[in-house]
């Protein structure tokens, strides 16, 4: 059953007047990627973690046969006819071509520093990482090889190929198994969130990563594992069930009701003045991979990446992305947001929000973003019946948002428990000074001074 609530407010924080319009779905019964999103959302697609209004068929706004049958031609030299192949076909192929055609060749470069750090310079093209002469050569090779298959007729029309394409150029391995679970509709929406680099990086350099940050030793396979997992199920398409039905998943959140667990994995949004937007990715969840590019200096999917599979292998973890409609190429703000539990007895539930992180290409006003963020999780809060826990630098922000709510605001000094990891390891700078280490059992902080937030009754 589906509940909507649509709630207007006023806040005044920091000499910021905030109309806030919050969409909130609440339900009973297990998760649906997207019968629990209100109507609005409902009719969008997710193209790199920021709704995209979606045709009749099912096609994204602007998804023309003609259109990507030209940009075919000219990516491939070779001429391509809107009658060639199903919409779908012809769109799998257009961004396959975008994507392997002007690449980033990481089996040779490796996985480090020197790479793009943020998203925009992964669509230019122009930094130095795709001007790599074996990055130039590999992208080459793509062109050609994508250009044969046209040619032969092989290519637009059979989905087969394009999936068969699309492994190779992630530089999937037989061993990985992943040919027998792909699917082409999960391709191409691997391909609309434009994950063929951020999948080669982790098939070609993750799988390799042998020690942490500070130089702790990774066990043989453990990340090969957590890759290999993840891209399996970006491949079938169920990724977002998988993040929170697998078993290590489920132990995360295990004392949660299946209310809260549905609340939880919900990718909620929020519409703030000015027509700002804070939302939790959207669903499917294929914005995760692209989420620490924003901002930093902070980890990606092509430097430490070993960092970036807690977020994208765990149920307890989630990031909080901000699109701003002064920067409307993607998500503009980024910030980590986990659910945790207290050294108590009982253990209490508490989401657990880290800092908030701007991209570098994007020139916007960041100061509205904060107090909109602080909304959304206490909307969160309220409707799960949980705590929220910030840096006690938000303390006076927090307070005068909750205002009269009935809530309370405390400066807490709580141990917390950080059950196992399905990636195997964990990394947050707030949670313990290593950065990153590995993590397959249980393991409890030291005690960690934060401002919490605790709804009424809860």
């Amino acid at each position: 059953m589906l509940r909507n609530a649509v709630l207007v407010g006023l806040s005044i924080a920091n000499g910021w007047l905030l109309t806030t319009h919050i969409r909130v779905a609440s339900f009973c019964g297990a998760p649906s990627r997207r019968a629990r999103m209100p109507r609005s959302v409902c009719q969008q697609h997710v193209v790199d973690g920021s709704p995209r209004v979606m045709l009749d068929g099912g096609c994204p706004a602007g998804f023309r046969s003609a259109e990507d049958a030209a940009m075919i031609s000219e990516f491939l030299e070779v001429e391509v006819q809107e009658s060639a192949a199903s919409p779908r076909c012809l769109r799998a192929l257009r961004l396959l071509a975008e994507q392997c055609c002007r690449g980033i060749d990481y089996k040779t470069l490796g996985l480090n520093w020197n790479h793009p750090s943020s998203r925009s310079e992964y669509r230019h093209g122009t930094h130095e990482s795709f001007r790599a002469k074996s990055s130039v050569s590999r992208s080459k090779a793509s062109r050609e090889e994508l250009s044969r298959l046209v040619r032969v007729g092989e290519l637009p029309s059979s989905q087969t190929s394009l999936v068969a394409v699309f492994l190779r150029e992630i530089g999937s391995e037989p061993s990985d198994g992943h040919a027998e679970v792909a699917r082409f509709e999960a391709i191409l929406d691997a391909l609309e969130a434009e994950l063929l680099l951020p999948l080669r990086a982790m098939n070609e350099g993750t799988k390799d990563l042998c020690t942490t940050f500070t130089g702790q030793s990774i066990p043989p396979g453990l990340l090969t594992k957590a890759v290999v997992d993840i891209v399996s199920h970006v491949v079938q398409g169920d990724f977002a069930e998988w993040r929170y039905s697998n078993p290590v998943g489920r132990r995360q959140l295990e004392g949660l009701s299946d209310d809260q667990i549905a609340l939880w994995s919900e990718p909620m949004w929020t519409e703030h003045g000015g027509g700002l937007i804070v939302h939790e990715d959207a669903p499917g969840e294929l914005g995760l991979f692209w989420a620490t590019k924003i901002g930093g200096p902070s980890h990606g999917f092509d430097y430490e990446g070993q960092c970036l599979l807690p977020l994208l292998a765990n149920a307890r973890h989630k990031v909080v992305l901000v699109s701003d409609p002064a920067w409307t190429d993607h998500p503009s703000g980024r910030a980590h947001l986990r659910l945790l539990w207290t050294q108590t007895m009982p253990q209490l539930p508490v989401m657990w929000l880290e800092a908030l992180n701007q991209d570098y290409y994007a020139r916007v006003d960041p100061k509205p973003w904060q107090l909109a963020v602080l909304s959304h999780l206490v909307q969160k809060a309220d409707a799960m019946g949980i705590r929220l826990s910030v840096t006690p630098f938000l303390q006076s922000s927090l307070q005068v948002l909750v205002g009269e709510n009935g809530g309370k605001v405390t400066m807490t000094n709580d141990r917390i428990v950080l059950r196992p990891s399905n990636a195997g390891l964990e990394a947050s700078d707030t949670l313990s000074g290593k950065h990153d280490w590995v993590q397959t059992t249980e393991e409890v902080t030291s005690a960690i001074s934060r401002c919490t937030y605790t709804p009424a009754g809860a």
